[in-house]
């Protein structure tokens, strides 16, 4: 999956720091310590507050303890990454209160997925962050998803040797069958939270990008429905392309499965290149893919997408 380079992120070197915070949803606190041994299992040292769970009855704690140990990881000048335990929900209430504090001089790599999101939005739009769209502390720690996607998330965090490159892209629509190739930058993240950004200060800007989507256990209509919203909002307008990562189907009360179908109807009706990279997302293996990061898309005959 990886090819020689260079790229131009934050990376990790032995002895760095990693904070683990929890913007959104909590877990059992017994998983913090499988978090701590993966951590230093990779020669990196681990932080995590030591109130990082809290009395709420949706979230992992507080808005104001939450965000308070989202401001502290990302101001952090001895650390260089923040991993979030977990996705869920709740990640949207910290932002106007972020949005207030500057940005902070020095980078750091991000990682999370789901309900982050909002925060990987909010970092690459407003503070030009790179960050990576990879599996949750949670999944990682408990083996909840394939060795193979976590030791790809450590060689995306600390190899800056290589370049992270997916091939076998299935192109869904007429226009990803052209000749060619996309360079720009890829967003996006989880279809409804996506949706919610819109109208927000931390809106999703899609012009001249190329724009990730995936969803988990929803009905086709659902997904239809938010797809349809997106476009009568402007979200596909001016975009380079759209890759649509694993979309699981909760089903239909009839038993049929039509979300692959619905998808497919929808990248038939979009006059941009619309192609499916399978493995990240919800599912059992949940690749990492870079933010805010150039990617080199190439269509037709070799279908791969490369950050270069």
């Amino acid at each position: 999956m990886y090819n020689t380079s260079s790229v131009n992120r934050v990376f990790l070197r032995p002895g760095d720091v990693v904070d683990i915070i929890a913007p959104s949803s909590r877990c059992h606190p017994s998983v913090l310590e499988n978090m701590k041994h993966l951590i230093e299992s990779w020669d990196l040292k681990c932080h995590i507050p030591e109130d990082l769970f809290g009395d709420s009855l949706l979230y992992a704690n507080s808005d104001e303890k939450r965000l308070q140990h989202l401001k502290l990881a990302l101001l952090n000048t001895t650390s260089k990454a923040v991993w979030c335990l977990l996705g869920g929900f709740g990640a949207t209430k910290l932002i106007p209160e972020l949005s207030k504090i500057d940005p902070p001089s020095i980078r750091k790599s991000f990682i999370g997925f789901s309900d982050i999101t909002a925060l990987h939005l909010f970092l690459t739009e407003k503070w030009g962050w790179s960050t990576i769209h990879g599996p949750s502390g949670y999944q990682a720690s408990l083996n909840k998803i394939s060795k193979d996607s976590v030791n790809l998330l450590k060689t995306t965090l600390c190899n800056e040797d290589c370049s992270l490159a997916y091939d076998q892209l299935i192109p869904l629509n007429t226009f990803a069958q052209i000749d060619g190739q996309i360079n720009a930058s890829v967003i996006g993240g989880n279809l409804h939270l996506i949706q919610a950004s819109i109208g927000t200060s931390w809106q999703i800007n899609s012009v001249d990008k190329i724009l990730f989507i995936e969803e988990t256990n929803e009905r086709a209509y659902r997904i239809d429905r938010v797809l349809e919203h997106l476009r009568q909002v402007g979200i596909f307008d001016r975009v380079k392309a759209v890759l649509l990562g694993d979309f699981i189907d909760k089903g239909e009360p009839d038993g049929r499965f039509l979300v692959q179908e619905i998808i497919q109807e929808f990248a038939r009706e979009c006059a941009f290149p619309v192609l499916q990279i399978r493995n990240i997302g919800h599912g059992q293996i949940n690749n990492p893919l870079l933010f805010g990061t150039m990617a080199r898309l190439q269509m037709k005959g070799s279908y791969s997408l490369e950050f270069v």
